[in-house]
């Protein structure tokens, strides 16, 4: 091989004279070659003692020295990043290609979509801030320009309409029991900002009374509280006047004559039957009471009624409401105590509607023998329609 390099020098070198370009780098080419193989040949920049030296101008000083196998190295900032190795697009380079990637939610890739172009989402697993409530069912959707969701046909809480995986809406009444959900023996049931039913208020401390017809007077009694006062006019049943009260569409209720007005002079009671609240153990024992009075009112509040509680039968105590529809703050003026001169309900507070008033019964948490009762009074002048009892509830604290 030196006698073959060195006999066709002569031609190489009077070949490269016709470039001054294309010379200088021939010479380099050949100045490399030589020196890689003959150390005596002569060459411009060739030093016999220097091969290795030659050998090493020519290699990056940062290149990592296991790639010497001939391999190209990749530069990051080259064309090869673009692609994969099968010569396809990378992950989420392009919407519509089938791939969820990058900054996408979605992409079909065609359609109809499938459960795996959502990455197996659906509406009620995503958050939409233009939504104004959860969502809870309905079709999600894929903008196929944006490989963005689409939830405009998805359901939400809050829209007036039970649907997907709704169990309630706020403003519509909740038609089961918390008896009937397992949660407790009463207490309310509210609907929670994902449209379900929150139980939390359910409680199996619990007493409650609903004067149906066919369960009237449902243990409780009547009586009069003064021999010298006209007949108890309380009864229950159907109301059959009164159209700006109760009426005839409330069947099963206790009140002070179903059919016209109250007695005049009437001092007379509803007493309930024995309570036991000794399981309830929580000082937060409310009773929640919903009525209807027409009384004579004006600015001596003759006629009017209150609530009193006992543990005994013999010894009441007037209790005041904490909630809902209250005591009037001017005494009454009917004939005969309890309720001549105190605070009560009178006709000054009419609704012309049923009400709620709540009462604390926490003093009386732990009793076996609560009794609630229910305190009408009257003058001899005006006599109007009197005090109706629908039903009342007695709840401790919820679950």
């Amino acid at each position: 091989m030196r006698s073959t390099l060195a006999g066709f020098a002569p031609l190489l070198i009077v070949a490269l004279a016709c470039s001054a370009e294309t010379a200088s780098t021939a010479t380099a080419i050949t100045d490399a070659t030589v020196s890689a193989t003959d150390g005596t040949s002569a060459g411009p920049t060739t030093d016999p003692t220097s091969t290795t030296t030659t050998m090493t101008t020519t290699t990056d000083p940062t290149e990592d020295p296991t790639s010497s196998s001939g391999t190209p190295m990749t530069d990051s900032t080259g064309d090869s990043s673009s692609e994969s190795s099968s010569g396809e697009p990378p992950c989420g380079a392009l919407c519509g290609d089938g791939l969820i990637c990058g900054a996408e939610e979605c992409d079909c890739g065609g359609f109809p979509c499938t459960p795996e172009d959502f990455g197996g989402l659906g509406c009620v697993d995503v958050k939409d801030p233009t939504i104004p409530g959860v969502l809870t069912g309905g079709t999600l959707g894929c903008n196929p320009a944006s490989c963005r969701f689409d939830t405009s046909l998805c359901t939400y809480c809050g829209d007036g309409e039970i649907n997907g995986a709704e169990e309630c809406e706020d403003d519509d009444e909740i038609a089961t029991t918390c008896e009937a959900l397992g949660a407790g023996t009463a207490g309310p049931l509210t609907c929670d900002a994902a449209c379900k039913i929150d139980t939390s208020g359910c409680t199996d401390c619990a007493f409650s009374v609903d004067f149906e017809l066919d369960s009237c007077p449902a243990g409780f009694s009547t009586q009069s509280l003064n021999g010298a006062a006209s007949a108890s006019s309380w009864a229950c049943g159907e109301p059959t006047v009164y159209g700006l009260g109760p009426g005839a569409a409330s069947p099963g209720t206790f009140g002070t004559n179903l059919s016209g007005p109250h007695n005049a002079n009437e001092i007379s009671a509803l007493v309930s039957p024995a309570i036991d609240v000794s399981s309830c153990k929580d000082a937060g024992l409310v009773m929640s009471l919903r009525h209807w009075h027409n009384f004579e009112g004006g600015d001596t509040n003759a006629d009017g009624g209150l609530v009193q509680v006992s543990e005994d039968g013999e010894t009441w105590t007037t209790i005041a409401p904490v909630g809902g529809d209250p005591y009037d703050v001017v005494p009454l003026t009917a004939t005969y105590a309890p309720v001549s001169g105190a605070l009560g309900f009178s006709g000054s507070e009419d609704d012309n509607s049923w009400s709620l008033s709540e009462f604390d019964l926490g003093a009386y948490v732990g009793s076996n023998s609560l009794q609630i009762r229910f305190v009408f009074g009257s003058n001899g002048s005006v006599q109007q329609g009197g005090w109706y009892i629908d039903y009342l509830e007695i709840l401790g604290g919820g679950n």
